[in-house]
């Protein structure tokens, strides 16, 4: 292949994994139309089971302006009413099935709604809240025994110990890939990292890895300097866009780690094999994930892991995303920020509606950011 091939190729894989970022999966019927396609909610869903069972994995993301169906309360989150509105739209039609994972009760509620007023079927997988418990691990282990039996109803698919391992191998290359993207992070603006993080749960994993694996060298050509900008650690749930890494790029910022359920948090740990029962690989993998507000691993534990990402990354100041009216994230924010104050790091709480910023956003994060300057 010549070096014109290459290049073109290259180009071709990094508009490729632009759009489908910004597309979140609305062109998956005619891109890959021989894919059978499976929903998901939450990183602690394991995709290599999904896989093992001849589905692709798809994130579920919510477009800009849905509405409030009348079957959930206002006062739930954006995610779960804009999601669920696109359910009763037909705008999921096409998947196999859709996992729900027990994270909080918005979640748990919705897919009791999902599965009577939608048209998708439903699956439910209730990790261990205490994922270092007495017992925890062996629960996790029958919970996914569960969920291998609900995939086989819906598929007739056997899923062997051969096909989990192949699963582990795919979801290990993607990881390692991602986390090779995340490591030149400073020095990459900040939407496109998060834009091309976010594909990797929108598109067939194995061709996230063959795109991202041929651009890569290009977006190494890209690597420049951080130079006067504010690095910023950023944690919180969903962002199903790019807007708020760019405004904060726009107002001489960067974001030097990503602790967001749709950015490196999702991709962070291998699964290790080595096990006779590759089951027990996949848990220990979910139960040694970045903690999420959702789970529990010890008191400090989440704080710790901030802290320390925050050092590794040279980040001067935090912000706490919070979806409106997520309870997870909004009440792990306030002991968290105090503890990250405390350390000496300057957090910002921000809530949103959903993924977008406006005015009032801007005018915040610029106060901020020039208190850092």
């Amino acid at each position: 292949m010549s070096n014109n091939d290459r290049q073109e190729g290259a180009t071709e894989a990094f508009e490729l994994l632009q759009e489908e970022a910004a597309l979140k999966g609305a062109a998956r019927r005619n891109r890959y139309p021989h894919q059978r396609f499976f929903g998901y909610f939450c990183s602690y869903f394991p995709e290599e089971l999904l896989l093992a069972a001849d589905l692709e994995p798809i994130r579920l993301l919510p477009d800009s302006g849905n509405l409030t169906p009348a079957e959930l309360p206002s006062y739930c989150c954006s995610l779960a009413r804009g999601t669920l509105d696109m359910e009763l739209s037909g705008q999921w039609q096409d998947l196999v099935g859709v996992g729900f994972t027990h994270t909080c009760d918005t979640m748990q509620c919705l897919s009791g709604i999902w599965a009577g007023a939608g048209r998708t079927k439903t699956v439910d997988l209730v990790p261990p809240v205490m994922l270092k418990a007495q017992g925890a691990s062996q629960y996790y282990l029958s919970e996914l025994e569960s969920l291998i039996d609900q995939l086989k109803t819906l598929t007739h698919i056997e899923i062997t110990k051969a096909k989990i391992r192949a699963g582990i191998d795919v979801c290990n290359r993607a990881r390692e890939l991602a986390s090779q993207l995340d490591a030149l992070r400073p020095q990459l603006p900040s939407p496109l990292v998060s834009a091309f993080l976010r594909a990797g749960q929108l598109m067939p994993r194995s061709e996230y890895i063959k795109a991202l694996g041929s651009c890569f060298s290009m977006i190494q050509d890209m690597v420049a300097p951080q130079g006067q900008r504010v690095g910023i650690l950023i944690s919180g749930a969903v962002l199903e866009n790019d807007r708020l890494f760019a405004m904060i790029e726009d107002l001489g910022g960067r974001v030097v780690a990503d602790d967001t359920c749709t950015g490196y948090r999702h991709y962070s740990g291998q699964t290790v094999s080595g096990m006779e029962n590759p089951l027990k690989d996949i848990v220990q993998r979910y139960t040694e994930m970045p903690p999420c507000p959702c789970k529990h691993r010890g008191l400090d534990e989440r704080y710790n892991y901030i802290e320390a990402l925050a050092q590794q990354r040279k980040a001067k100041a935090a912000i706490l995303v919070i979806r409106k009216f997520c309870e997870p994230h909004a009440w792990d924010s306030v002991s968290l920020s105090h503890q990250l104050q405390n350390s000496g790091l300057r957090t910002l709480v921000l809530e949103l509606e959903g993924a977008d910023v406006g005015g009032q956003e801007r005018t915040r994060l610029q106060a901020f950011l020039e208190s850092l300057a």
